[in-house]
């Protein structure tokens, strides 16, 4: 007993030797959550509170469960026999396989997995005559995730669907739901939902499993959700003896329905609840967490908590502002071969908001050598959109490339299916033809439809040529992405859409700088084509390239919060709503509480976004700083308040890519002009407008009561706007 409470502190002795009912840890950043966790059920088991057979802890990943079980078992120095140790949804399963005639189930139910959900998925959206590259199965399961994860059923749902799509969904769903059904199959979801409705319908079940979770802890509590509330109520409507350990400040999973007034408002969940808070860090130097904590002290939504170590001084945070995303990288790639000196590589990761924003880094990391890796996404030239729009502009380039003909012929969906591709090679080797050539000549064999979309696949790809004698390459990439359709694969504003329409803006913004190095198309497309031979790093000794989301639990030596800017960090999709600017904040503040021992915070004057080059704004959160929270060291450091870049920024906007439908005529813009009619708008500025949805200005044209703004809008492209007549709200 002397030796688990020796090796804790007092906050967290408090926590673990605490006695029954609901108890609420409140565990910041780097405080030793998990040794909490692990040496309350090693305590109540040591002291004789609990029998194995009484516990009961759930957490959100099977790697996290596996190390929890792990520890207890190290710290008792025998196996943990009876206790149940796993994800929540686990837990719910061993609910349904001891009872699944309860939750209406056959005895031997099957679990689907996200591929063969998908695949239902797609077969639904066929037999309703839909195209699942309009409706991404994927994007439609998140959907239908995220309201069940509310407490939404899809009856329920159907019965209020007031639009189009909530319709198609319910429609969707309805299928889905069916096809469950008769396969005799469900999915994590239905995991919760049945459990949940199993223990409150039936007393004998509901007793039993109460028995077995007389003691129940559960991790990362901020991050439950509606349905898991509803289940932990039903079990705790006994005992009360709850142990919920968690984070409100690192509550990022809004979207994936996360509701963190389940931590917010814990005591009127479980009235009469302790709550004790871990303020002391064992992760980050003292400046770091001065820097973090400045930030998310701006946040009103949270219970408040300061963090504090005992360790002594640490490198100050730093601060770099580079001309745009290049020297942005350069900049890291240089502080990263210095301090490989002392740190190994696997010690250092660079986090950023979107998936797009690894490609300066990776380009940069190649060019010299330096062992990096993608975690949780595939590399920037690897991701399908990507790969679909280099397709397209190798047939610009070499017209018979029938690797790439195979690849896009029918991207987007066009009616070109196996058959047609059948016909189209056997005529190729019969005449002796490669298949593109083939395909030229339309063949008999083809049907009508077929004929019909080969002919404008090819106009798209003429009028393509003759657009790059006349465009520049960047220009020429936003054409063809409009012109071909891959765009509007993915107009709506969920997340995947939107991570897809930035990676191939940014396939433009690669297109556009290479040019201005004086590299043309087919250099270009070669120099891919080789950087793609250098496959990701195997070694544990590689820089971590990851989203802020994907580095939540992980921890690094050294970390570089890249692209400080407004639009990024804080992302557009935020739109000065409070509750989504306080989730970008506590966004902000997991970045930065990974950091062990030395952190920046990087941005760039300018950057391609929406196809175009524009002057940036920093990141609201950097004017939330105090100055003494971070150094400066650009070669050119902000001054005064950094809300805005001034009209001074580089004019390489003149020369970006911007893309426009078929037919538009190119039309150069000064990007760099700024209102003076008293209006304030500035290129950069994010917009909001009825019809079109949300968009950046990309350039002011005249002044006064003629002024007209250009916006690239990311749904419905480029417009020339009356900013008084169109009434578009400024973001």
């Amino acid at each position: 007993m002397s030796r688990l409470t020796d090796d804790l502190n007092d906050p967290q002795r408090e926590a673990v030797s605490y006695g029954t009912g609901p108890l609420l840890v409140l565990a910041g950043a780097g405080s030793g959550k998990t040794r909490v966790l692990t040496y309350r059920v090693a305590y109540l088991l040591a002291n004789d509170r609990a029998r194995d057979t009484e516990i009961t802890a759930v957490t959100f990943t099977n790697k996290a469960a596996l190390e929890m079980r792990e520890r207890v078992e190290t710290l008792l120095g025998e196996p943990l026999r009876g206790g149940f140790v796993g994800t929540f949804h686990r837990w719910a399963l061993e609910i349904l396989r001891r009872d699944p005639q309860a939750a209406g189930l056959p005895r031997r139910f099957v679990i689907a997995d996200s591929d063969e959900q998908r695949q239902m998925i797609k077969r639904e959206l066929k037999k309703l005559g839909l195209d699942p590259k309009e409706h991404p199965p994927r994007t439609l399961l998140g959907r239908i995730s995220g309201l069940v994860n509310r407490g939404t059923g899809q009856a329920a749902f159907a019965a209020r669907a007031a639009d189009s799509q909530s319709e198609l969904l319910a429609r969707v769903w309805e299928g889905y739901e069916a096809r469950k059904r008769a396969a005799g199959a469900v999915d994590f979801d239905d995991m919760l939902v049945l459990a949940r409705d199993v223990l409150r319908d039936h007393a004998e079940i509901r007793s039993r499993v109460q028995t077995r979770a007389r003691w129940l802890l559960v991790d990362e509590f901020q991050d439950t959700n509606a349905l898991q509330m509803d289940l932990l109520e039903i079990v705790l409507s006994g005992d009360r003896n709850l142990t919920a350990v968690g984070d409100e400040d690192q509550s990022i999973y809004r979207w994936r329905g996360a509701e963190m007034d389940n931590i917010l408002a814990f005591e009127r969940h479980f009235p009469g609840a302790a709550v004790v808070k871990l303020e002391e860090n064992y992760r980050s130097t003292a400046p770091i967490l001065a820097t973090a904590g400045a930030l998310i002290a701006a946040n009103q939504r949270r219970r408040g908590k300061t963090l504090f170590t005992n360790r002594e001084g640490g490198d100050d945070v730093r601060l770099y502002v580079g001309s745009d995303e290049r020297a942005e990288a350069r900049w890291v790639a240089d502080r990263f071969q210095e301090l490989q000196r002392r740190t190994p590589l696997g010690g250092m990761a660079v986090l950023v908001r979107t998936n797009a924003q690894t490609r300066s880094f990776e380009e940069e990391f190649t060019s010299r050598h330096i062992a990096h890796r993608v975690i949780g996404g595939l590399r920037f030239w690897q991701r399908a959109e990507v790969k679909d729009a280099l397709a397209y502009l190798r047939l610009v380039v070499r017209s018979d490339d029938t690797i790439a003909f195979e690849r896009v012929v029918n991207v987007p969906t066009r009616g070109i299916g196996a058959a047609t591709i059948d016909i189209l090679r056997a005529c190729a080797d019969r005449d002796g033809t490669t298949m593109v050539e083939a395909a030229r000549k339309l063949p008999d064999e083809l049907s009508p439809r077929a004929r019909i979309s080969l002919e404008r696949f090819f106009q798209i790809l003429d009028e393509a040529r003759e657009q790059r004698t006349e465009l520049d390459p960047g220009d020429l990439v936003g054409w063809l992405l409009e012109a071909a359709g891959l765009l509007a694969m993915y107009d709506g504003d969920d997340e995947e859409k939107t991570a897809r329409r930035e990676n191939l803006q940014q396939l433009a913004a690669a297109v556009a700088e290479a040019a201005g190095r004086g590299q043309d198309l087919e250099a270009f497309l070669d120099a891919i084509s080789l950087l793609e031979e250098h496959d990701e790093d195997s070694s544990p000794d590689a820089v971590s390239l990851m989203t802020l989301h994907a580095a939540k639990g992980l921890e690094f030596d050294v970390v570089v919060l890249a692209g400080f800017e407004d639009g990024l960090l804080p992302h557009s999709n935020s739109r000065d709503e409070p509750e989504s600017l306080e989730e970008e904040r506590r966004l902000a503040y997991v970045g930065m509480t990974r950091s062990r021992r030395w952190l920046a915070m990087t941005l760039a004057r300018t950057r391609f976004l929406f196809g175009t080059r524009l002057p940036t704004r920093p990141s609201r959160f950097l004017e939330e700083l105090p100055a003494d929270c971070y150094t400066d060291v650009s070669d050119s450091p902000l001054t005064g308040s950094p809300a805005v870049f001034g009209p001074g920024a580089p004019a390489a906007a003149d020369r970006a890519p911007r893309p426009r439908p078929a037919g538009r005529p190119a039309k150069k813009v000064a990007a760099t002009a700024i209102d003076e009619s008293g209006q304030g708008w500035r290129p950069g500025d994010r917009v909001r407008h009825g019809r079109f949805g949300t968009g950046v200005v990309l350039a002011c044209q005249g002044s006064g009561p003629r002024l007209k703004l250009v916006v690239f809008f990311d749904r419905a492209g480029r417009k020339t706007l009356v900013p008084t007549i169109a009434k578009l709200d400024r973001l």
